[in-house]
């Protein structure tokens, strides 16, 4: 009887270890991830982020006089568009706002990361405002 009792124990534990391995696996994966947040001012420099990490690119804007920026479609495939936002603007017209690009890593490798300031509607200008970012994943 207590070995019947016994086993019944270790068999009804039994899901526990798969459980907390999954748990610890997954934490520590989900721990590691990070969001790397880069503006304006890092125009031109290099970020280097880890596979999974979140990368958040602030760049100051004014769609009222007609310019929002845009990802080129030059711009590195290791990063994917994840999601796009932006701050509400003061009350009043011509009032600048920050327009938030979220990209989530696809990949290893380096490349850059371009995105374009202009008007939808008129056609690309070689002097058009740019915002460049060296992005080395590891």
């Amino acid at each position: 009887m207590q070995a019947r009792n016994a086993c019944r124990r270790l068999y009804a534990g039994s899901w526990l270890l798969p459980v907390v391995l999954f748990v610890t696996v997954c934490g520590s994966t989900m721990a590691s991830a990070a969001t790397k947040v880069v503006t304006d001012a890092d125009k031109g420099s290099t970020v280097v982020l880890k596979t999974g990490d979140v990368l958040e690119v602030r760049l100051s804007s004014n769609p009222t006089t007609g310019y929002e920026w845009y990802v080129h479609k030059q711009s590195t495939p290791l990063l994917k568009p994840s999601g796009e936002s932006q701050t509400d603007a003061a009350p009043g017209e011509g009032r600048p706002i920050v327009q938030i690009f979220k990209f989530a890593t696809a990949g290893k490798g380096t490349g850059v990361l371009l995105l374009h300031y202009v008007r939808s509607w008129e056609p690309p200008d070689p002097n058009e405002e740019q915002f460049n970012l060296h992005v080395t994943i590891q």
